[in-house]
């Protein structure tokens, strides 16, 4: 990975974690390093269960471990010392055993952390504080599994409005690691879709809406890269955009023409400045597409084959942190 991962960070995990998974983060500590934690949790906010935490807290002289359940903290574990130094590079491995999460910092073992929650439920690594992280993998051995997806309520189809103007085109942004997660990309971001769509196929997104007053981002699947191309699904978030407020717009264009719009919604699920993760599940007859691990819509396939879609562009007021392909 070329350039730091912005912090904080939240990046889903495909498949977990389970005994052999070595999670492996490099990076350096601020020069006026205070505390930074990593935390292995269920969600993607701090919000969420922390099945794993590792804060080093320099300006204590220790690493508290620890887990946060329903909002509550366990019992801090804090033996070892402080393995870290101000302003120096860093090589961190959490190995999952039978037993617990076995610590190592720049190959010297530092620690063993029993497990307390049940090691499936972790699904995300959030990182925050004072430190600069410039690696993170997952070596090791993976479920290849289609995650589950949340239950689908039916909803009404939604009414007929005007379309909306669209982005201006993104430019080529080539895929990240031969088809694995693309860290940081720029937006406006154009990529082909590793592997073409089919019936359970998965793209993840997170990402970060800009903190003041934004407007709207955009997510098209799109045929092709070019300015013109259809778009099977447009998925539009739209702030304050065009009199349209908290409102996620999902639509297709054909022939250069804008497709019925789909509006209905029970919550809107974004808010400035705050991290998501957009998860779109390909089947059949239709996109399954959850939002923080909560379904929010399914659209149906109005262009077809599949395999037509062949690339993702993204554009408007938003900061991504991953895109992923599975």
């Amino acid at each position: 990975m070329g350039a730091n991962i912005t912090i904080p960070y939240s990046g889903h995990i495909a498949g977990g974690i389970q005994i052999g998974t070595d999670v492996v983060i490099t990076g350096r500590t601020h020069h006026d390093f205070k505390r930074f934690s990593i935390n292995l949790c269920s969600g993607p906010t701090w919000d969420s269960d922390c099945i794993f935490t590792f804060n080093p807290r320099f300006d204590e002289g220790k690493v508290v471990r620890n887990h946060k359940q329903g909002g509550t903290w366990g019992m801090e574990e804090t033996n070892g010392g402080m393995p870290f130094r101000r302003g120096h590079t860093f090589e961190l491995h959490i190995k999952v055993e039978h037993n617990g999460y076995k610590i190592t910092v720049n190959n010297h073992n530092f620690c063993h952390f029993h497990h307390r929650v049940p090691k499936e439920s972790v699904q995300y690594v959030y990182i925050e504080g004072d430190v600069a992280i410039t690696f993170i993998q997952f070596r090791g051995h993976h479920s290849h599994l289609t995650p589950s997806f949340p239950s689908v309520p039916s909803y009404p189809t939604g009414t007929v409005f005007p379309p909306a103007p669209s982005y201006p085109p993104a430019p080529s942004y080539p895929p990240a690691f031969g088809g694995g997660p693309i860290f940081n990309p720029p937006v406006p971001l154009t990529t082909p879709i590793s592997g073409g769509l089919y019936p359970g196929k998965i793209i993840y997104i997170s990402g970060v809406p800009h903190h003041h007053n934004p407007s709207r981002f955009t997510v098209n699947l799109a045929c092709g890269a070019y300015d013109s191309a259809d778009y099977g699904l447009t998925f539009d978030v739209r702030f304050n955009f065009s009199n349209t407020y908290n409102v996620v717009v999902r639509t297709h264009r054909q022939g250069g023409t804008w497709g019925t719009e789909e509006r209905h919604q029970n919550y809107f699920p974004f808010s400035p400045g705050a991290n998501f993760e957009i998860m779109i599940l390909v089947e059949q007859s239709s996109y399954k597409i959850a939002v923080n691990n909560q379904h929010f819509t399914e659209f149906f396939h109005r262009i077809h084959p599949l395999q037509r879609m062949d690339y993702l562009n993204i554009s408007g007021d938003v900061r991504l942190t991953q895109v992923r392909f599975q």
